[in-house]
């Protein structure tokens, strides 16, 4: 949905979206959003733009003043039949025809697309990192909604930390399977989920790599992608630990913080491959059993903390500005 706000409530909506994102401008918040800079100018400043719902934080959306509302799509209606108009009055209704079989063209030859086999390079570092961000928080389901089965490929997440993180996840879910995948708000839980749809993918990572529709019980790393060894498993590791890991610091007896990286899961078998492939390669790792049947891996230490980050590091900004703290002290 898309609203047409006053030109009050424009600039009461980006002050506060600038001060709650720790910006000093719209430039800034353009980044931070990773929108271009021109279209969140035209969103603050443009009396005839439309701005989107899904921005506006539930905080301050009833103290702003809606003058209309608008379907997603309707910009690109409007758009569609001024242009029909013009090429009308230009190029008379035979251009029309024309690119009106040129349009069918192009829906038969995505439609055969479609139908062939989905092929996924495994050793692709980008395809490992979201392997591991499915097992961590991601699920998949078949839904049957109105007599047709839904194939849903979901990532959960909090709504607030793990935002930016999610629109980076999206350009990856785009560049691997030329899928867009939308942000579904969930205020009542305070989370997000990013949600795409694909049944040729949803098939193959559960024929072919195991990964389970409904319920995620016993998870482990398929051993086709765990017998790459740890080159191509420490993109999965990393994935992991950006969904179901954190960084903190804990206390010495003397006060001094002191850098710890931890992943907790329900999923024994996976935290034991997990932590064997980081014994092998020199880290310094507990597996410990939790309460609920979690099991915890943890590591100490500022030595561990670069090792961590040279060798697996982490795309989740929650981690990244955290982490940056430890150069910040020494």
């Amino acid at each position: 949905m898309r609203l047409l706000l006053s030109k009050k409530s424009r600039s009461k909506l980006f002050d506060f979206l600038i001060q709650k994102n720790n910006c000093r401008s719209l430039k800034e918040l353009s980044k931070k959003f990773k929108i271009p800079f021109k279209t969140i100018q035209n969103w603050r400043y443009s009396l005839k733009r439309y701005t989107p719902e899904d921005i506006i934080p539930k905080e301050i959306a009833s103290e702003l003043e809606v003058l209309d509302r608008q379907e997603d799509t309707w910009g690109k209606a409007k758009g569609g039949k001024i242009a029909l108009a013009l090429i009308l009055e230009k190029y008379g209704s035979n251009e029309i025809t024309k690119r009106q079989a040129q349009g069918r063209k192009k829906i038969i030859k995505k439609s055969l697309s479609l139908q062939e086999p989905l092929e996924i390079d495994i050793s692709n570092p980008l395809f490992l990192e979201f392997y591991g961000v499915l097992l961590g928080d991601g699920w998949m389901s078949q839904l049957n909604f109105r007599g047709k089965v839904n194939n849903l490929i979901g990532i959960s997440g909090n709504a607030i930390k793990d935002r930016e993180f999610f629109g980076y996840l999206k350009n990856n879910i785009q560049e691997l399977f030329d899928r867009s995948a939308y942000l579904k708000e969930r205020p009542k839980y305070n989370s997000i989920e990013l949600n795409f749809s694909h049944k040729s993918l949803l098939k193959k990572m559960h024929e072919e790599f195991g990964f389970p529709i409904g319920k995620k019980l016993d998870l482990k790393v398929d051993d086709k992608i765990y017998n790459l060894g740890y080159d191509k498993m420490k993109h999965v590791i990393r994935g992991i630990f950006d969904t179901d890991g954190c960084f903190y610091f804990d206390k010495t007896p003397v006060g001094r913080p002191y850098p710890c990286l931890n992943i907790t899961m329900k999923s024994p078998r996976l935290m034991n491959q997990v932590w064997s492939m980081l014994i092998k390669q020199g880290f310094k790792a507990r597996l410990e059993d939790r309460e609920n049947r979690a099991t915890q891996i943890v590591l100490k230490g500022s030595k561990q903390l670069n090792k961590w980050m040279n060798e697996i590091g982490s795309s989740n900004p929650r981690n990244l500005n955290k982490i940056a703290l430890v150069a910040q002290l020494g």
